[in-house]
């Protein structure tokens, strides 16, 4: 359970999540749980049966629940009908946390920053304690800069951004607006190029850009590596979880998400509304079409099209994967079955 300082009457949250409110009694929120947690106060939600049991023995204060739902058949408590009761939940705990974050107004720049005299300050910006920004950066309107973020010459970043605590951002990056990015992530480091002189792998030099879109969130610890020549784009949308490496010159495509320790090799590119499962490897220079989910620890070596679902290594057709799997513990028995014919053969032409 959440609980929050701001307290909500029954009506404003059915504002907020957008539903028709069934108010059988007069009651106030302030806070978030699951059905089992929740108590006279708590707001929660309702939509798959499985927790029917849970939801028949739920204390809380009032109940987002499926508006296509018969009121006959529950219990006289106070609800609220929505359409998509999960999507209004979520409005409301996000309308909960706004009341305990501490707006972006004014210019408030902790006097233990650096800040170059050549950067852009806008109107309203937040930086902490030893922030150091170099030259030439542009700063967005009502973005945070936490603690000990680093941000190289020529950055641009946009509006309503936030860069937790011990982000790095390399030279030439450019950031979009309303982008998050998690603590100790580093934007725009030299890609992993390198060949083999005869006598030490040389440098091949990386003078490429990062470029994150609009709407982009990026978790803790990741690391997205600027272009060799071109640019390395992470496109509007999109969503990175915790410890995902992303190499050189690949684009990724608008709104997809790459799960945790997802690791994609140089100039691969990624279509629209792709989901990676965690500790998915792509292979340098593939492209993945639009709308494929790839399975967890599965290897792609080569290119998927569009509106695939594929799993294992080498990564292919979900369903035929699964088949495979499913014969794998068949394979003793089969061998010994294999053994035994081959005996039976040796006997008969003996």
């Amino acid at each position: 359970m959440k609980k929050f300082a701001l307290v909500l009457p029954l009506e404003q949250l059915a504002a907020v999540a957008e539903g028709k409110l069934i108010k059988i009694r007069e009651c106030t929120c302030n806070a978030v749980a699951s059905l089992e947690e929740a108590d006279e106060n708590t707001v929660v939600f309702f939509q798959d049966t499985k927790f029917e049991k849970a939801f028949a023995e739920s204390k809380a204060g009032i109940f987002l629940i499926p508006e296509k739902l018969d009121l006959n058949t529950l219990p006289k408590r106070n609800y609220i009908l929505c359409s998509k009761p999960y999507f209004s939940f979520l409005r409301i705990v996000a309308y909960f946390l706004q009341s305990t974050q501490k707006p972006v107004k004014g210019r408030d720049i902790h006097p233990t920053a650096i800040v170059a005299e050549s950067v852009i300050i806008p109107d309203n910006i937040t930086i902490a304690a030893n922030a150091v920004i170099g030259e030439n950066v542009v700063l967005g309107d009502y973005s945070s800069i936490h603690e000990n973020v680093v941000i190289k010459n020529d950055v641009v970043i946009g509006e309503r951004c936030c860069l937790f605590p011990g982000v790095i951002i390399y030279s030439e990056v450019q950031i979009g607006c309303e982008v998050s990015i998690h603590a100790g992530s580093v934007i725009g480091s030299d890609g992993f190029g390198y060949i083999w002189d005869g006598k030490k792998h040389q440098k091949i030099p990386q003078v490429g850009r990062v470029i994150i879109e609009d709407d982009v969130e990026i978790g803790a610890n990741v690391s997205i590596d600027r272009g060799a020549l071109g640019d390395t784009i992470i496109r509007k949308g999109s969503k990175i979880d915790n410890l995902v490496q992303i190499a050189h010159n690949v684009e990724v495509g608008e709104y997809s998400i790459l799960c945790s320790q997802v690791g994609i090799a140089g100039s691969s590119k990624v279509g629209n509304n792709c989901i990676f499962a965690g500790q998915v490897g792509i292979a340098d220079h593939v492209k993945i079409g639009n709308n494929v989910k790839i399975g967890a620890q599965s290897g792609v070596p080569n290119d998927i099209p569009d509106n695939k679902i594929v799993l294992g290594y080498p990564a292919i057709d979900i369903g035929l994967q699964r088949r495979i799997l499913a014969s794998l513990k068949e394979l003793p028995d089969m061998r010994k079955y294999f053994h035994r014919l081959k005996k039976e053969e040796t006997n008969v032409h003996s």
